[in-house]
C-alpha cells in the first residue's frame, strides 16, 4: 500500500499537506518530521526551504527501488507513532493519520522525496510558451497580436 501527496511549507516553518483520505486539508507534519523535510530539500536543492517550497512525497509499506530512506518503526502512544530514519538517523514522528490511512502501523515504511522546482513549474504553470504574450490571439477571432499595443 502507498500514499502519495504534496508536502508545503508554511510561513511558520512546518511542512503541511492535503489529502482526500477523511477531507484532510494542511495535516501538519511536525515534531521533528518537518526538520527532516528541511534536510532532504537541502540535500537536493543545496538550499534551505522557504515557505511555500513543495515537496512531492510517496510513502510505500513496500521496498521500491529508487527510495530514499527507509523509516523504522521505534514506538507508538495514543499522540502518534515514532519512525526513524534510516539514512538520517533523525526521529520522524507521524500522527494517527498514518494509522487511519493504512489501517495499521506499518513496521516500516519507504520513502521518496522530491523537491518541486519553483521556477518550472512557475514556467509551466503562466506560460505554455515562452513567447506566447507575441502570439496571435484566435480564441476570440481576433487576428492582433497578444502583447502588442
Amino acid at each position: 500500500m502507498n500514499i502519495n501527496f504534496i508536502a508545503s511549507k508554511t510561513e511558520s516553518g512546518i511542512w503541511v499537506f492535503d489529502h482526500e483520505h477523511l477531507n484532510t486539508i494542511a495535516e501538519p507534519l511536525c515534531n521533528g518530521t518537518e526538520l527532516v523535510l528541511d534536510e532532504y530539500f537541502r540535500i537536493d536543492k543545496r538550499r534551505n526551504p522557504k515557505p511555500n517550497d513543495q515537496m512531492h512525497v510517496y510513502v510505500s509499506t513496500e521496498d521500491f527501488e529508487d527510495s530514499d530512506t527507509v523509516l523504522s518503526f521505534q514506538s507508538t502512544n495514543d499522540g502518534g507513532t515514532v519512525y526513524l530514519d534510516m539514512v538520517l538517523f533523525e526521529e520522524v514522528w507521524l500522527c494517527p493519520w498514518l494509522q487511519s490511512y493504512f489501517g495499521y502501523k506499518p513496521s516500516e515504511l519507504y520513502v521518496k522525496m522530491i523537491p518541486v522546482n519553483p521556477g518550472l513549474k512557475n514556467i509551466q504553470t503562466n506560460y505554455s510558451h515562452p513567447f506566447h504574450k507575441y502570439l496571435k490571439d484566435k480564441r476570440n477571432g481576433n487576428e492582433n497580436i497578444s502583447g502588442v499595443s
